[in-house]
């Protein structure tokens, strides 16, 4: 079961885009939906558990970020979670001198500093030579390192009964220092900057960009996210 609470929150941050729905699978059996919704230069995230997760461990999480329009640099983001027993919440805001404060804390950040949502924020507007390989200074709960898109290639992706031309990237997160790390419960965020799992995006190449497919890897098992056209 504890493995199964990893894998479903591990793909959620895979699925970041544009008003849009999909569904997540584990070897085959529905286990949740998630809803994306993104305006101007805000996006909201939101996860709901499906299927035999929702009986063992019900999970309703919403996560939202603002960011600049043109860098998709984070000026702000804040979550709220129920996931089991668990009723939390937490936002962080970068002030003018690059902090990111979290509450009481402070934290340094190397600046312009991206998250998770304006990392898959920006991969839905950008051209493929404009991410590939590049690093971007990236913050999480007080972590502090580096992210990347790294391209594999072009190919086709089933969409519903079509085919649609995908860019297929690696998602990479280089966490190099911990000690800034703001405790607080929440499986998705906890796991997503593993350094062990596999990450992986396929990018829809035609406007408007959308991640069509996203796959996490781990040990033994692969956790899928598909789009759902209506």
């Amino acid at each position: 079961m504890e493995n199964l609470k990893v894998f479903f929150f591990h793909l959620l941050f895979s699925l970041n885009l544009f008003a849009q729905e999909y569904s997540i699978s584990l070897w085959g059996i529905h286990i949740a939906d998630v809803s994306i919704k993104n305006k101007d230069d805000e996006i909201r995230f939101s996860a709901q558990s499906r299927g035999i997760v929702d009986f063992l461990w019900p999970t309703n999480n919403t996560y939202s970020a603002r960011y600049d329009s043109e860098d998709y640099s984070l000026k702000s983001w804040e979550k709220t979670i129920y996931q089991g027993n668990n009723r939390s919440s937490l936002s962080g805001k970068i002030d003018s001198n690059g902090h990111i404060i979290y509450d009481d804390k402070k934290i340094n950040t190397q600046t312009p500093t991206h998250n998770v949502f304006t990392m898959l924020a920006m991969a839905s507007e950008k051209e493929k030579d404009e991410l590939d390989t590049k690093w971007f200074e990236f913050e999480h709960e007080g972590n502090t390192g580096k992210a990347r898109f790294l391209w594999s290639e072009t190919s086709n992706v089933l969409r519903g009964k079509d085919s649609v031309l995908c860019d297929h990237f690696r998602f990479d997160i280089i966490i190099n220092d911990t000690t800034h790390n703001v405790k607080n419960s929440d499986y998705f965020m906890n796991n997503i900057i593993s350094p062990t799992g596999v990450r992986e995006l396929w990018i829809s190449t035609s406007e408007p960009r959308q991640i069509v497919l996203a796959k996490y890897q781990f040990d033994f098992f692969t956790v899928v996210g598909q789009i759902i056209d209506d």
